[in-house]
């Protein structure tokens, strides 16, 4: 029984949120001037930018808005955090009038970890809300990672971010463009 209830909790820890479609990922100059590319991530939430120049980067994504039991809060899983980042696992945590989200990122490769930031930052101006999520560089051509987006309810995002010790919402606030 006890082994049951291990196996339970560890395929439990896969299975948590449900991957979204429709995410628009932009990468764009350090600066934001330059978009240097843009996906629209499929069905199980993957995006992948490969082949990248040597460079400075910021990784800009628009979350969609969601709804039924991605969006509702009860009091009791109400959280200050709005952004922060697990370095462990790579994930990066998002709660905005949109819903609650999750990114993890796979796969770096020729990326500087050292230089590797994440921040929140929202930008205004446009129609539509998009967040900087990470900033980083290319330490060679080639350079590539791998990301996956999933929705998550207030609970689960809740019992995620309240083991992680900082959150970069309160640290990396940089202004609105």
């Amino acid at each position: 029984m006890r082994l049951l209830l291990i196996l339970f909790v560890a395929l439990f820890q896969f299975f948590a949120g449900k991957p979204v479609k429709n995410v628009v990922v932009v990468l764009e100059d350090i600066s934001g001037e330059t978009q240097v590319a843009s996906q629209t991530v499929g069905e199980k939430g993957k995006a992948a930018f490969l082949y990248l120049n040597e460079g400075s980067y910021r990784l800009v994504i628009g979350f969609p808005q969601q709804d039924g039991k991605w969006i509702k809060e009860k009091p009791k899983y109400s959280t200050l955090t709005k952004a922060t980042f697990d370095e462990k696992r790579r994930c990066y945590y998002y709660q905005g009038e949109e819903g609650y989200f999750v990114l993890k990122f796979k796969k770096t490769r020729k990326i500087d970890r050292a230089t590797f930031h994440p921040v929140f930052k929202e930008l205004k101006g446009d129609a539509a809300r998009r967040v900087v999520i990470a900033e980083f560089i290319a330490k060679k051509n080639g350079a590539q990672f791998y990301l996956q987006i999933k929705k998550l309810t207030a609970a689960q995002f809740k019992k995620k971010t309240d083991k992680i010790p900082n959150d970069i919402s309160m640290i990396s606030i940089r202004g609105v463009k």
